[in-house]
């Protein structure tokens, strides 16, 4: 055996080895987090973590108290690794905790968000990685900076050379001087951070990446469903994956468990936990493609959390199930409590009893201005059986507040203020975007036609069918002859 195969044999049986560690049972240990930061006194941080890395479903991690000298303490019970992070004015904090470690931690200096921006949902904050005051050479987050640091140098200046000449002994090459650089360590996370990242080198190289990368990386070992760098190549390898696997002849109707079926019917594809992963990804792209209607989305992302052998994933089909269902027609729309621009505050409930046409502009927008001229119409036509209500996201409340002023439209114009939360509720990405709501609250068309796009003859419809329910529902029981 030559020398370049004993140290690829010591690499694989190092990361076997970690593997086994990784994918055993954790206990959970107490992480302290500690620090010293004058210019956050008095302030409240939340550090959070994704719950999954399929949609980045944000969950809060923990939150922390400042105290009015700077000083901040915090005990935290992990069971595994978590990359965590904090909105820090401009910044983004990013960190990875290790259970059981000690972390006093160095702060970025404080930079506020600029005004210009303070109303803007759409703003991104500078990701920053978080300092670690009483870290040594061993600590993950210095070992994967700078890892990350050398690995994307060397994939930047040499990725179109790899695909272009789809050289392995090239890409072998740097992964053996990376491991040079940055050997065996004893942290799991840290092992599996790099394969990962190799992984993706060698996709640049393989003519079949399907079946190379997927056996060598993803059939074979557990899902690692908290290690960021695990998912940032699973979404490259199994692009496309969801419109494949339905392509497949299999007898109708789909379910969860035939999906899992045939996923499983390729070799590759036998461990439990890989196999379930593939057909909820297969199930949640398929939505998103457009493959598969809303309503029978739903019900296989609820037959994934009530079937699924694996926590995790049942805890991210119920994720993706109340993401989705949120905005399906019949469901209760997301209430919001906003300002108008009388600072007067108005929530969904106050227009309850009659139908609400819901829509969200920008007074500079220019499609949001030639639309806004053509509700005028509407109102004078349904004024008494439908409310309109419009939300501007400008983030410059003076101009906004200017707008409705000078435009003298006689309907409500509310403020999204700071409350970001409303447009992240109606999964608001650009405007104009409508929503028609039921006098109970419900939503009926979500997204609603805009008002050059036959709303007209739809709302005559929905109210009608509305009355004749209602007339329906209110008439008198008949008495029996029999008695009541």
């Amino acid at each position: 055996m030559n020398s370049h195969k004993i140290f690829k044999f010591i690499i694989l049986t190092g990361l076997l080895l970690c593997t086994a560690i990784y994918s055993g049972s954790a206990q959970e240990h107490t992480t302290q987090i500690f620090g010293h930061a004058p210019e956050y006194k008095n302030m409240g941080l939340v550090f959070q973590h994704y719950q999954n890395y399929l949609n980045f479903e944000e969950e809060e991690l923990f939150s922390l108290q400042v105290d009015s000298l700077g000083y901040f303490s915090f005990d935290l019970s992990l069971k595994e690794t978590t990359y965590a992070f904090a909105d820090l004015g401009s910044y983004r904090g990013f960190i990875y905790l290790s259970p059981g470690q000690k972390y006093e931690l160095k702060l970025p200096p404080f930079k506020p968000v600029p005004q210009t921006q303070r109303l803007n949902p759409f703003f991104q904050r500078e990701p920053i990685s978080i300092g670690i005051i009483n870290q040594d050479s061993y600590d993950l987050n210095a070992q994967i900076r700078n890892f990350d640091d050398a690995f994307y140098q060397e994939l930047d200046t040499k990725v179109l050379r790899l695909m272009a000449s789809k050289n392995k002994q090239a890409v072998a090459a740097i992964i053996d001087s990376l491991e040079i650089r940055f050997p065996g360590s004893p942290d799991s996370f840290f092992q599996n951070h790099k394969k990962f990242r190799y992984a993706r080198l060698e996709m640049l190289t393989s003519r079949n990446p399907e079946k190379e990368i997927i056996q060598k990386y993803f059939s074979s070992h557990p899902v690692y469903f908290n290690l960021p760098a695990y998912w940032e190549t699973f979404r490259d390898v199994f692009r496309g994956f969801g419109r494949k696997t339905l392509e497949k002849n299999f007898t109708p109707p789909l379910t969860f468990k035939k999906t899992v079926y045939l996923i499983q019917q390729d070799s590759i594809f036998q461990r439990t936990d890989i196999s379930e992963l593939m057909a909820l990804w297969t199930i949640y792209q398929s939505y998103y493609e457009k493959l598969l209607p809303p309503q029978r989305a739903l019900q296989l992302l609820q037959e994934t959390s009530e079937q699924t052998s694996i926590e995790e994933i049942r805890t991210t089909a119920r994720t993706l199930y109340k993401n989705i269902a949120a905005l399906q027609p019949g469901s209760t729309a997301p209430d919001f409590s906003l300002m108008d621009f009388n600072r007067n505050e108005y929530n969904l409930e106050d227009f309850r009893g009659k139908f609400v046409y819901l829509n969200f502009m920008h007074s500079e927008n220019y499609n949001c201005r030639q639309e806004l001229r053509l509700l005028p119409r509407l109102l004078k036509t349904f004024g008494d059986n439908l409310e309109i209500v419009t939300i501007l996201t400008d983030d410059n409340y003076e101009k906004a507040a200017q707008f409705v002023e000078d435009s003298d439209y006689q309907w409500k114009f509310l403020h999204f203020g700071m409350n970001a939360n409303v447009l992240r509720n109606y999964n608001i990405k650009a405007v104009p975007q409508y929503y028609l709501i039921s006098p109970e609250g419900k939503l009926i068309f979500s997204p609603a036609p805009a008002p050059g796009e036959n709303f007209h003859d739809n709302f005559i419809k929905q109210y009608r069918d509305y009355q004749n329910e209602q007339q329906r529902k209110e008439q008198p029981k008949r008495e029996s002859i029999f008695g009541p």
